[in-house]
Order: C-alpha cells, then sequence, then structure tokens
C-alpha cells in the first residue's frame, strides 16, 4: 500500500487500531476505497508482531509496510466497503466494530459488530454481525 495516498485512493490505508492477544500485538487497518456507498473497496486487514512498534507481518510473513495485510473482512452480499474499525476486549471477548455502506438501504452508512474468535494458530477470524 502507498502510505501517501488517500481515503478515496485505490490502495489507501488508515483507521489502525493494534490490540494484544496472547503473544502477539495486532495491528487492524483499512485499505482500498471508503466512503463512496456502494462503490466502496474498503477492507480490513491484520497483521501482527511480538514487540508492539513490529515489525507487522501478515499470515504469508508480508510486512505491512510493504504492501502485506490478511484480508479477514471484506465486503459481501449487502455489505459494501467495511473498514473505518476499531476492537472492543470484553474480558477474554473480543469484538470489531465497524461501518460498512449497506447495499439494501442505497449505501446508507451502518454501523456493524461482530465477534472475533482466534485460529489455532492465533490468527483473528471476525464473525457474523451482532444485532439486525
Amino acid at each position: 500500500a502507498n502510505p501517501t495516498s488517500g481515503p478515496n485512493d485505490a490502495q489507501a490505508v488508515e483507521a489502525p487500531y493494534i490490540v494484544r492477544h496472547g503473544a502477539y500485538y495486532y495491528l487492524f487497518a483499512s485499505y482500498d476505497r471508503c466512503c463512496q456507498g456502494t462503490a466502496s473497496t474498503y477492507n480490513v486487514r491484520v497483521g501482527r508482531a511480538t514487540a508492539i512498534t513490529g515489525p507487522y507481518l501478515d499470515m504469508s510473513g508480508t510486512d505491512l509496510v510493504a504492501g502485506g495485510g490478511t484480508v479477514v473482512l471484506a465486503g459481501s452480499g449487502n455489505v459494501y466497503g467495511p473498514g473505518g474499525e476499531s476492537v472492543l476486549v470484553d474480558g477474554t471477548q473480543f469484538y470489531l466494530a465497524h461501518h460498512y455502506y449497506d447495499g439494501l438501504a442505497n449505501g446508507t452508512p451502518t454501523l456493524q459488530i461482530r465477534p472475533i474468535t482466534w485460529s489455532a494458530a492465533d490468527w483473528p477470524v471476525i464473525g457474523a454481525p451482532l444485532g439486525p
């Protein structure tokens, strides 16, 4: 990703959020094109590091500053351009809060909260949205 691009450029990166789970720090970030309603290509990617200062590597071992980032949430169905995320840790449960553009409501910006579970390899897995 190009760190000099803006939020509406095809390769923009923004909304970083770091959370610790087990032995790793996880950096979640929003990539690609935001704020275009149903034309948005925003998606949430993650990398992890053993030190808060990085380097943050994706599942394939690519550094996020070198264009890496494992996609953990992308548009699907009526959900367009999910991103702008943050993570809540409530005891042992993790949640991803993010916005998306609702294809069933003319691209209206909408909030979703999704549970995060962890794979056997200690990577985040984003679940189905809670609530309506």
